[in-house]
């Protein structure tokens, strides 16, 4: 079994939260605490995925609601570089559209001033 974690990281003004190994029902508060935590620092919050294996309803939930507190503090959460079968469940549930999918953190940081990408 992975050993699920978060590594979160400062980049250019924003917070870089990169959750690692497979996040459910076991490691959904380990992620939404991090994503909280990230929030209370900056309103600008890149989630990059080209690190995280699954995500379950639970871990896609936590980023919803992640997102949903950042555009009311007045920022962003985009998502950046998801593995395959992590983009699969994103575009099923619309996320990635709603949200903005970036290949890198610096592409996802030069629209921090646009509004969220286009799907």
């Amino acid at each position: 079994m992975e050993d699920s974690h978060v590594v979160r990281a400062e980049f250019d003004g924003a917070v870089v939260v990169t959750p690692i190994g497979a996040f459910d029902i076991a490691s959904v508060d380990l992620l939404r605490d991090s994503l909280v935590a990230a929030l209370a620092e900056h309103t600008h919050t890149v989630l990059d995925l080209g690190q995280t294996t699954f995500m379950d309803s639970l871990a896609l939930g936590a980023v919803a609601g992640a997102a949903k507190r950042a555009k009311t503090a007045g920022g962003w959460l985009r998502l950046v570089n998801p593995q395959p079968t992590v983009r699969k469940v994103l575009s099923i549930t619309a996320l990635d559209t709603v949200l903005g999918l970036y290949d890198t953190v610096e592409q996802a940081l030069e629209h921090r001033d646009g509004s969220q990408a286009e799907g």
